[in-house]
């Protein structure tokens, strides 16, 4: 004996026409029943700005008149006389009330048993002497004391050399003249070369003694002065170098003016 198992049924065109119109008949009634539904409109924010409206003609007047009228940035920047002026412009000062608290006083402890210690030890450590005023040696009195020179002043003229001429000695001695005068004079002065061969070049007062006779004598002697030539060895190409420079100095002896005292120059 065999079972014959009975084979399922297949859906036939007009079964699937039938279903899907049910599902999208279905789709349909779920998409107007869920997309129907009413939303609360948003709450709108209150506008706390009032505005007045201006109905009469000196109203409308005064307004015009205010200096902020005329001014078209009056709404489109921030500025001390428009809206924005009140809101952030100039804000309130804020109250700032701090704490004022202080911390109570808090004694020291006072060593009734080490009063005087510091002192006493310092004392003990430390000796002071009396002073000694009158123990100090009396100091000496100031007084005018008269310089009197060690060497003897001098009896004549002399003649002294400085700068390059102090290398440079003499042929022969040069002695000036005193000069009888009521005051002593002061030092003449000359500068000027010597050459290669020991003669002087280009001699002229750097310092006048204040008596025009010893002057000329100076520049005179100056001028006839002889020195010691170079050697070969010390000469430059030309022969006549080099240039020693440098000032005579004259320290004229005064004499009285009733004493003579002809004197000579040795050139």
């Amino acid at each position: 004996m065999t079972l014959v198992v009975p084979e399922p049924g297949r859906w036939t065109i007009r079964t699937w026409v039938y279903g899907i119109a049910t599902l999208f008949v279905l789709q349909a009634g779920l998409l107007l029943y869920f997309g129907q539904r009413e939303q609360a409109p948003p709450v709108r924010p209150p506008f706390r700005t009032v505005i007045h409206l201006v109905s009469d003609e000196w109203s409308s007047e005064q307004i015009q008149r205010l200096p902020e009228m005329n001014d078209p940035t009056l709404f489109a920047l921030p500025g001390e006389s428009g809206f924005s002026g009140d809101a952030w412009l100039r804000p309130a000062p804020l109250e700032y009330k701090p704490d004022r608290w202080t911390e109570p006083y808090r004694w020291l402890a006072l060593d009734e048993a080490g009063l005087g210690g510091g002192f006493m030890r310092f004392m003990s450590t430390n000796v002071v002497a009396p002073p000694l005023v009158a123990d100090q040696p009396v100091p000496p009195l100031l007084r005018n004391e008269v310089h009197f020179p060690s060497s003897a002043l001098p009896q004549q003229s002399r003649i002294r050399f400085d700068g390059e001429l102090v290398s440079r000695p003499l042929l022969a001695p040069l002695q000036p003249r005193s000069w009888p005068h009521s005051e002593i004079l002061s030092n003449t002065i000359v500068r000027l070369a010597v050459d290669a061969d020991g003669r002087t070049l280009l001699p002229s007062l750097a310092g006048e003694c204040g008596l025009a006779e010893a002057n000329a004598q100076a520049l005179k002697i100056a001028a006839t002065a002889r020195f010691r030539p170079l050697a070969r060895s010390g000469r430059d190409a030309t022969g006549v170098g080099p240039l020693a420079w440098g000032r005579m100095i004259f320290e004229w002896h005064t004499l009285p003016l009733t004493a003579t005292n002809p004197g000579s120059i040795q050139p």
